[in-house]
């Protein structure tokens, strides 16, 4: 695929996925692998972007004040101590094993996207106490495992996670952008001594990816409904995910 196509890919998906508090990954890897890329640097590309993309729509969060530091803060070190044993997974799980579990992730979030069943379910209600405590840090840990293994910033978690804790949907966005980012950058880190990229490609797609990260998360701000975007990536991600087990099967 030409190298200007990926940067108009990128920049698009960047938009998109910023403006749902997500960094794009679970777009990514597939998308790079598919295009022909290995497994493991599609990966390690893929969470380079998050990086880039939430980074960008958090630093309007965080002037917004849309960020819950106590919530991101505890989740971030769990998850951070998650991704060392998902890299170490991932290391040692074949390809196939490892698409498969993505693939079985992108049809729970495209459910999830395209019908809003746990939004739903959890909507008005509160953790606290010890229940709170205790899903931040299994939640946590899970989502780091998860992100070192298969390349994803756990965003499409950390949004649930939160509204269950009692956060608004706004605010549980903003904040898994923020969260977002340490946890990414920590796979990340953790893959990189393995990664041999295309140093130009690379920057192109890394500059579009925070432009585009800063006009999704003005357009979230200004309070665009989302309810329809939601349901494009919703089936767009369950046809990727379709793609990849009848390639596997």
């Amino acid at each position: 695929m030409h190298d200007i196509i990926i940067v108009f890919i990128v920049f698009l998906t960047s938009v998109l996925f910023s403006m749902l508090g997500l960094g794009g990954a679970i777009f990514y890897v597939p998308f790079f692998y598919g295009i022909g890329m290995e497994l493991k640097s599609a990966i390690t590309i893929a969470l380079l972007l998050n990086i880039v993309t939430s980074s960008s729509a958090a630093m309007l969060y965080l002037r917004k004040k849309m960020v819950d530091i106590q919530a991101a803060v505890p989740l971030i070190l769990f998850a951070a101590i998650g991704t060392l044993i998902g890299e170490y997974l991932a290391r040692q799980t074949p390809t196939n094993i490892i698409l498969f579990i993505f693939s079985i992730q992108m049809i729970f979030i495209a459910t999830e996207m395209l019908f809003a069943k746990f939004e739903k379910l959890y909507k008005g209600k509160e953790i606290e106490g010890k229940k709170k405590k205790l899903l931040i840090i299994v939640g946590g840990f899970v989502i780091g495992v998860l992100s070192g293994l298969l390349g994803v910033g756990g965003g499409s978690f950390v949004v649930p996670m939160l509204m269950v804790l009692g956060y608004g949907i706004k605010i549980s966005i903003a904040t898994s952008g923020f969260i977002v980012v340490f946890v990414s950058l920590s796979a990340f880190l953790a893959h990189l001594p393995t990664w041999e990229p295309d140093i130009t490609l690379v920057l192109y797609i890394t500059v579009v990816s925070f432009i585009g990260a800063q006009m999704g998360s003005r357009l979230m701000y200004s309070r665009i409904k989302a309810e329809t975007l939601r349901k494009v990536l919703g089936t767009l991600l369950l046809i990727m995910a379709l793609k990849i087990l009848t390639d596997l099967f």
